[in-house]
């Protein structure tokens, strides 16, 4: 006899994100108060953070909600403020934000 399950019951009420170099929407205000929305690549998630790369910097302490699953009947967005933001080569950075 194996000691494998028979069978897999999901105990999470959240749903999980699968986080595999995963676009997310990114959506903020700019320093002259306008909306925008671009796409951002997810690189890792935690409870209590996240780090995105993205083409562009941001300041410290910029506010942006990330959306995965845009358009989906999985789609989920979270709010962070960005507390770190480096280089990570000429056409890319990475960005730490801590979840709100």
């Amino acid at each position: 006899m194996s000691n494998e399950p028979i069978g897999f019951e999901e105990k999470r009420a959240s749903l999980r994100v699968d986080m595999e170099a995963e676009r997310v929407l990114l959506h903020w205000i700019d320093a002259n108060g306008q909306p925008q929305e671009d796409v951002g690549i997810c690189i890792d998630l935690a409870r209590k953070g996240i780090l995105i790369d993205y083409k562009s910097p941001f300041a410290l302490g910029d506010l942006i909600a990330v959306t995965f699953n845009h358009n989906t009947d999985k789609q989920n967005t979270i709010k962070g403020q960005v507390c770190r933001c480096l280089e990570s080569n000429p056409q890319s950075y990475h960005i730490a934000m801590q979840l709100l």
